[in-house]
């Protein structure tokens, strides 16, 4: 696999994604976003479209911000098969959310992703996650490839994987 088309999807989409989360900026989330979004499992285990999704995630950061709280996330990944304009990723996502009582909690799931490269830039077309067998999610979590390495998902390294 070209390799720099994991490094574009991290640019346009990995990276950016977690500094949104880090600063609870929803716009800049949701722009890494297509309009034909489809989010599906997560805690609530459903399905919606990206308006749907974007009124309740917006919700959701101005409800952290109110309240002084922040959140982190990091991902892994096992498994990256990208093409010139299509991609799909899956891996392990990690979520500190801290209260600003310094309450910390910490998440763990699994995620799914599909993402089109349209006017030379990659979005996620499709989003799943769950956090089924949490006992096991921190585990995998170190186990999985960082999101930095994208030499582990080239053609002639793909054993290691």
């Amino acid at each position: 696999m070209d390799t720099d088309l994991l490094r574009q999807l991290n640019d346009d989409i990995w990276h950016p994604f977690q500094l949104a989360y880090a600063k609870l900026d929803a716009p800049a989330f949701l722009e890494l976003h297509a309009p034909e979004l489809i989010r599906a499992g997560g805690p609530a285990k459903q399905v919606s479209g990206f308006a749907d999704y974007s009124a309740q995630l917006e919700k959701w950061f101005t409800e952290l911000a109110d309240r002084g709280s922040s959140v982190t996330i990091a991902f892994r990944f096992v498994e990256r098969i990208a093409s010139k304009d299509l991609a799909s990723e899956r891996g392990i996502f990690h979520i500190v959310s801290k209260r600003a009582d310094g309450d910390e909690r910490a998440f763990y799931g699994r995620f799914h992703t599909y993402a089109r490269r349209t006017d030379g830039r990659w979005r996620i077309c499709s989003d799943y996650d769950t956090d089924e067998r949490p006992a096991t999610l921190e585990e995998e979590f170190h186990a999985a490839v960082d999101i930095d390495d994208v030499e582990a998902f080239s053609t002639h390294d793909i054993a290691r994987v």
